[in-house]
Parts: structure tokens; sequence; C-alpha cells
């Protein structure tokens, strides 16, 4: 299991912006204006928010930035950052950290295209009008197979003549982008009501902070955990710092990650981030009934079908196969240019011994275009410890004489 893509990159973001504010100067007394508004929901506006949610999902199909960097409105989500009584906006501080975070949407929109081209998937899939937050909302679904499948929500506003979007609700992190680094802030920022120990405790947080993700970069997660759990409070009872101390000890200690996670659990029993946790943590455990009732739920909470997939994977890991099979079986009707899909309806139908159609699989694949010798390595290849979940297919009679004739 790789480290979750998205909170690894927001956690080197506020770093970076750490040392920024310590390190730069900054003469810009003015505040950053606030001018794009809500929009009022009607027919007119939802046409709109999906030609806004169309345009940026185009530009990361195309591989480019740009589309993301042009509507994401930064003066915007700078004000929504220092929008907090305790937050003391004139300081050097707090105007060398907003300098720093001006390239956090061009970072992140870098992040997201290299993820694509390594072959993640970034897909929009929905847009709303929130009622209660009376805004627009879309949101684009991120999966790979490695960290998994994330969601984000893209706050939309209006300058008045374009619409543009100034905030994302990260699923993973359970709050929008804004509020992680307002956050941050608050707890980071030096302070007159602070003792001159208390302003030090947050100095050293931030370099303990720092000096975990180095070691997570170099593949020390054990040493990465041990740093950041040396971080004091407020600090380490921060729902971010909690969410990336699970994330380094998923990386080498499944039993303490379901122990954090147990934790995080009681602390923040309604966050949505539990959805996505608590599906790992119940895999973790073999509980793989509550861990298919929250993938569920997310279901319910996204209205994202994709989901099948996750749910086709529970059922396999349960040797449940008939049930695996109708949901592969729906990925490659629905999403036909996923791998992933036929790759585990061909381990359902291996499983139930049903060769025959595991051949017309793979002959529609190479229909599509798939290279025929490369799919077939594929399908032969050992783990290894030498084992290979279509083995019982691969030394068939069937596969035999299929690949003689072909």
């Amino acid at each position: 299991m790789k480290i979750n893509s998205t909170i690894f990159l927001l956690f080197a973001l506020f770093c970076q912006q750490m040392l920024f504010s310590q390190e730069q100067d900054q003469n810009d007394d003015q505040d950053q204006p606030c001018s794009c508004l809500l929009l009022k929901e009607n027919e007119a506006n939802d046409l709109k928010v999906i030609e806004l949610a169309e345009y940026v999902e185009n530009g990361f199909h195309d591989l480019n930035a740009a589309a993301f960097d042009e509507k994401f409105d930064i003066p915007s989500f700078l004000n929504t950052v220092v929008s907090h009584k305790d937050i003391e906006k004139s300081t050097k501080f707090t105007k060398n950290y907003l300098k720093g975070i001006g390239s956090t949407g061009q970072k992140l929109s870098e992040k997201l295209v290299t993820m694509i081209e390594e072959g993640s998937y970034y897909n929009l899939i929905n847009y709303r009008y929130d009622i209660i937050q009376r805004a627009y909302y879309f949101t684009f679904r991120l999966y790979s197979e490695e960290a998994g499948v994330n969601y984000h929500d893209y706050k939309v506003c209006s300058d008045g003549t374009t619409l543009k979007f100034n905030d994302i609700y990260v699923y993973l992190t359970g709050e929008p982008l804004s509020s992680t680094m307002q956050r941050m802030l608050v707890l980071s920022q030096p302070s007159t009501d602070k003792s001159a120990r208390e302003n030090m405790a947050s100095y050293k947080n931030v370099f303990l902070f720092l000096n975990s993700r180095k070691l997570a970069e170099k593949g020390d997660y054990k040493g990465a955990y041990d740093k950041i759990s040396a971080i004091t409070p407020p600090m380490s009872t921060e729902k971010f710092t909690l969410l990336m101390k699970a994330q380094y000890a998923s990386l080498y200690d499944d039993e303490l990650y379901a122990v954090l996670l147990t934790e995080y659990a009681e602390l923040f029993p309604k966050d949505p981030t539990l959805y996505l946790k608590l599906i790992d943590y119940n895999l973790l455990k073999g509980n793989f009934k509550v861990a298919r009732e929250n993938v569920d739920k997310l279901i319910y909470e996204t209205d994202d079908d994709f989901l099948y997939l996750i749910k086709g994977n529970i059922y396999a890991m349960e040797n449940d196969f008939s049930n695996a099979e109708t949901h592969y079986k729906y990925m490659t009707d629905n999403y036909p240019d996923l791998l992933e899909g036929y790759i585990g309806y061909m381990i359902s139908l291996n499983y139930q011994d049903r060769f025959e159609e595991m051949i017309t699989v793979i002959e529609d694949l190479i229909t599509q275009e798939y290279d025929k010798v490369a799919l077939l390595e594929f399908i032969e290849e050992e783990a290894p410890d030498g084992s290979n979940a279509l083995g019982a297919f691969v030394a068939s009679e069937t596969y035999k004489t299929w690949k003689q004739k072909s």
C-alpha cells in the first residue's frame, strides 16, 4: 500500500508554507479581495456549473493543468483561510504564509496531472446544489489501484462574469482545503498572547512535522511515525495530524493502523472520512460485511457507482465469487476502459471454473486493441510467492488449446 498521494501532498504544501512564512519578507499590507460570490440555484446556473466542471475535466484529460489553475480563485481562497478570529492578518508571518499558499492550487494541479500520467483516474462524477451551504459543488473521483479512492468537492463561485471555484473539500482529510490551511496557521503562528515557551513549542511542532515528511519520502515510515508522534497538543490532536499519523502506521504496522483508526473514530464519529477509513479498518479485521456497509454509505454519499469495483474486491476477498462476478461485470459494462474490472471479472470466473467465458473476455480485450502478448504474459505471471489468481485457468486444457490455435 502506498501513502495516499492527496494527504501527502497537502502535508508537503503545509510544510512548505510554514518554512516560507518564517524565511521570507512580505511588504504588501493589503488584504486579499473577496470578489467571488456564491450562486443562486436555477436552471441557467446548473448549466454554467456543468460547463465549468467539464472544462476542468477536459483539461486534466489533456494532461494540462491550465484549466484548473485558471478557474481556481486564489484571492477568494486566501480570504477564507484568514477568516478566523485568532488569525492576526497584519503580521509578517501571516502575510508570508499567504504568499506561499498562493502556489497551492498550481502545485495541486501539477500533482494531479502527474498522477494521471502514472495511471490514476480523475473523473467528474456529479454536481449538486447544497441547500445548507447555499453553494454549488461538482465532484471529482481520484482512483488508483495503489492508493484507492478519494473524492474532491469543488465549491463554485462567480466573480460577476465568470464561474470559478474557490475551495475543495477533500474526503480523505474530512474538510475543505482552506480549513486545513487555516487551522495549521492558527496552530503555528507566533502570538503576543502566547508565552515564549508556547511560541517555541509551535515552531518545534512545525519542524517535527517537516522532518516526518522527509523520513517518509525516504521510505522510513516508522521513523516518520515516531517523529510525528512527538508533536504536542494542540497540534497533535488535530485531524490532519492524526490522519498523517495513521497513514504512516498503515505503511509498516497494520495492527497499529487499526488502533489509530479506532481512536480517530471515537474522536470524529460523524466524519465522512470514516467511510473511507473504516473500509480499510474492517478489511484489516476481516469484517467484510461491515466494510461493504461502509462502501454502501459512500455510494449513497457520492452517488458513485464506480464503487462497485471496491465491493467486488471485498466479495472476492470473502471468496464469494458469485457476488464478486456480478459487481465486476457491472464495471466491465459501465466502465469498459477500466482494465481492473476485467481482471476482477476473470478472477471471479476462474474460481468458478468457467474457463470458456474467460476466453471470451480475453478475446474482447484483444478486440479493444490490448496487446495480446502483454495481456497473456500478465495472465500467466506468478506473484513472488509463486501464486497466481488465474492459475487454474492457465493450467486448463481450455486455455492451452485456445492459445495454440490463436
